[in-house]
């Protein structure tokens, strides 16, 4: 389980990059508003995200469209929810709004190994082959 865990979190790493690179070219190369090259920045980000995590659970041979699903639903829900517990941890601990930084690496992080993590293990779980019976 470190292993699918590490692989996922390297996924996770190169998704970030992915995003931020492209967030960047957006921005410095093309010009555009950063409010609009969000958007196309995070989908690049998920896109990664989501072949990144088909790797790290082995589960290249599994349905893609289904997987692409399932993977959507959870992160939206993860979106709700990081959002809605970074807000709650700086009206909680006020004095942590200088280090809003370290609080979304914490919820993110957090919402990673208790929501996302475990539930892509159920959409990206490789699908049996039939056992060959006498």
């Amino acid at each position: 389980m470190f292993k699918t865990v590490a692989r996922s979190g390297v996924a996770g790493i190169a998704a970030t990059a992915s995003d931020v690179a492209t967030l960047t070219l957006l921005v410095k190369l093309f010009g555009l508003d950063p409010r609009a090259a969000n958007v196309p920045a995070l989908l690049v980000g998920a896109i990664v995200n989501f072949i990144g995590n088909r790797y790290a659970f082995r589960a290249a041979n599994g349905g893609a469209a289904q997987q692409a699903v399932g993977y959507s639903i959870v992160e939206l829900v993860a979106l709700g929810l990081n959002g809605v517990l970074y807000e709650l941890v700086l009206r909680v601990v006020p004095q942590t709004g200088a280090m809003f930084w370290l609080v979304r690496l914490v919820v993110s992080c957090a919402v990673f190994l208790g929501w996302s993590y475990p539930l892509w293990r159920r959409v990206f779980r490789p699908k049996r082959r039939p056992s060959a019976q006498s």
